[in-house]
């Protein structure tokens, strides 16, 4: 395996610990503290690096199934935290998120482990 690929394993599985500490943050607090907002931010980095290391290392189409699916779950957790930092500098941190929010940060994890599903299936099916 390619070290620029396997770089970016690594940082996807980082990104996926750092998503799932967010939503268990956000679900929690209800708002957006120091926790979900550096949660959220970090991932999205992790996932930005991984996503660019992965195209960098690899030799077939960028959309594929997985491609189409993993730039939109990325994608839906950049405006996940692009509306959580807003929440953050209109509200502070003590005001609660609206359920829409809310619901919408679920929705986005939940596109976004099944784009991360599709990639380790991938990945096994390769070994």
């Amino acid at each position: 395996m390619a070290i620029i690929i396997l770089t970016g394993v690594v940082l996807i599985h980082i990104a996926f610990v750092l998503y799932t500490v967010f939503i268990v943050k956000e679900t929690r607090a209800g708002r957006a503290t120091n926790g979900v907002v550096g949660f959220i931010t970090a991932a999205v980095l992790f996932d930005i690096s991984a996503t660019a290391c992965m195209m960098i290392g690899t030799e077939k189409q960028y959309f594929t199934t997985h491609g189409v699916l993993g730039y939109t779950a990325l994608f839906l957790m950049v405006l996940d935290a692009i509306f959580i930092w807003k929440h953050r500098m209109r509200h502070g941190s003590e005001v609660p998120f609206s359920r829409v929010l809310n619901r919408n940060s679920k929705l986005a994890y939940v596109i976004w482990i099944a784009a991360f599903a599709t990639g380790e299936y991938i990945a096994i099916m390769k070994m």
